[in-house]
């Protein structure tokens, strides 16, 4: 073993060193600058608060993070959105060392991989350090994998146990993980084949086994989602999975999805050359330990670059860059710990791809910084000091509903298009009830009448251009069918877009005074951008809905 200040000389370590403090600095910049909640991040709060393990895996993931937050909460930690976001920080960091151990443990060796293409990557930066559970589902996929690579090192009862607990965390944070635990299954089975380990199997399969069992409390749950979420299954959409994996694998320009294949080639072609020279000298346990972790490296690669679109594709949930984060976390470790010890000009050119890949992320990761979930916490004070008691207040869509709830704190009633019993969470069952319904909207047009004949304000808070007011006397699109729709089945999109439409025809017709209150925000809003408009003042003169 080489001395540290050895270690330290190196150019390898040297990159990994600076680029390591690049990515510190992002995260801790980004918790700072990164803004209130958004709708998904405001649900995962409410789940959290809620009293029974029962009630707190009701959402899409499995209870691990919102037990986190609740004990979070309950330590008093999370009395601010800074506060809360300081578990995402702590996530951020904690793969970024998690990298850094695992390459260690395996190889004695700088992550290099592991930090350009996933510490540096913004997806996983900004989605992984959210209040979501992609980022901690991706810290746990490194510490699996890598539990994974030190076990088939040199098996034994202790190390199968690591993986074991790794197994379990990493299902018990998002269900999709279950696709790794199953790829590293039959990655480490084709090592215990080769070696003809039988007792390695049995272990192997004890841990497949435990982590599937530890998913069954869920089982209740999600039979009744696949009936109470129909309208978010909307199908699979191949332009969707294209467009997600190119977002995360052609980080940082396009064409890095090459990168990234030619790696995975390398490792492939390296297992296959160790299983032929294997098989050439016929020995039971021979060979370098490299040639296993090789062969387990590209059968895990394999199986989880077809496991993970399948899943999704069964799942019928429309594809999202984040979701194959964890994915991409198990696939650094695969190269940092497979790929070859690269010597002479492959080890320059392996160095300069790294340093190269690094410069250009940094100046690509800093628009990250500019950017923002929401500015629904920006607004909700304008409205909490302009919104009169016998105002009324539309929020448009339903979904930004969740986020409005949180923050805002006024006496003015509200309701959301269409209107829900219940805006804590995501209640697409509610939804699904309004879909049914041709006349969701009757009691948001009695309060309009009302709020405007008393001489009352309407405030319409919806997304950026999501209302526009047409001319006066403009007829208004007729109410959809009940669904399943012909096209578009349960999906809620042409519903939504049909009570905007309705909603803004009858404001057009009956209201005298409409105007844009002014947009207290700047920045890049990727999620939820809204705006606020105001109308009073009652007339008839023009068709009545």
């Amino acid at each position: 073993m080489q001395a540290p200040k050895k270690y330290l000389l190196q150019p390898e370590w040297i990159a990994a060193l600076l680029i390591t403090a690049a990515i510190c600095f992002i995260h801790v910049f980004y918790w700072l600058h990164v803004g209130g909640l958004w709708r998904d991040e405001v649900n995962l709060v409410a789940i959290s608060g809620r009293h029974s393990f029962s009630e707190m895996g009701k959402d899409s993931f499995p209870i691990l993070m919102p037990l986190i937050l609740h004990l979070w909460a309950a330590a008093g930690l999370g009395n601010s959105d800074l506060g809360l976001r300081f578990i995402g920080l702590l996530v951020g960091l904690g793969t970024t060392a998690a990298l850094w151990m695992a390459s260690w443990k395996i190889r004695r060796a700088p992550p290099l991989a592991g930090l350009v293409l996933l510490g540096l990557n913004d997806t996983a930066v900004f989605f992984g350090d959210s209040l979501r559970a992609y980022g901690l589902g991706s810290l746990c996929a490194v510490a699996l994998t890598a539990a994974a690579f030190v076990y088939l090192q040199k098996p034994s009862v202790r190390r199968a146990a690591w993986l074991m607990l790794f197994a379990v965390l990493s299902v018990q944070v998002l269900y999709h993980n279950v696709v790794l635990v199953a790829a590293i299954s039959f990655g480490a089975w084709a090592v215990c084949w080769r070696r003809k380990d039988g007792r390695a199997a049995v272990q192997v399969l004890l841990v497949a086994v435990v982590a599937a069992i530890s998913l069954l409390p869920y089982l209740p749950n999600l039979l009744t989602n696949v009936g109470t979420s129909m309208v978010i299954r909307t199908g699979a959409k191949m332009l969707r999975f294209y467009e997600a994996y190119d977002d995360t694998l052609g980080y940082p320009r396009y064409g890095f999805i090459y990168v990234w294949s030619a790696l995975a080639a390398i490792i492939a072609l390296r297992a296959c050359i160790g299983l032929w020279q294997n098989f050439k000298t016929s020995a039971k346990d021979g060979g370098p330990v490299d040639r296993d972790l090789s062969l387990f490296a590209a059968v895990t690669l394999i199986l989880a670059t077809v496991g993970f679109p399948f899943f999704f594709w069964r799942a019928q949930m429309p594809m999202q860059s984040w979701y194959v984060l964890p994915f991409l976390a198990s696939v650094v470790v695969c190269f940092d710990a497979a790929l070859p010890a690269f010597t002479g000009l492959l080890r320059a050119a392996y160095v300069g791809l790294v340093a190269g890949t690094a410069i250009i992320s940094a100046s690509a990761t800093k628009n990250v910084l500019d950017r923002h979930f929401s500015d629904v916490n920006l607004y909700t004070p304008v409205l909490m000091a302009d919104a009169a008691p016998g105002d009324f207040i539309i929020v448009y869509p339903w979904t930004c509903g969740i986020t409005f709830n949180h923050y805002y704190q006024g006496k003015a009633p509200w309701n959301t298009l269409p209107p829900l019993a219940d805006h804590s969470v995501h209640r697409f069952d509610l939804i699904e009830q309004q879909l049914l319904n041709t006349n969701a909207l009757a009691p948001i047009f009695r309060q309009i009448t009302q709020t405007l004949q008393s001489g009352h304000r309407v405030w319409v808070f919806t997304m950026l251009n999501g209302v526009n007011i047409p001319p006066p006397g403009t007829p208004a699109l007729p109410s959809p069918p009940p669904p399943p729709l012909k096209y578009t089945g349960w999906s809620e999109s042409p519903y939504s877009y049909v009570w905007s439409t309705q909603v803004s025809h009858f404001l057009a017709d009956h209201t005298t005074d409409y105007v844009e209150v002014r947009y207290p925000s700047s920045g890049l809003y990727i999620c939820e951008s809204v705006e606020l408009l105001g109308a009073r003042g009652w007339t008839t003169n023009s068709p009545a809905h």
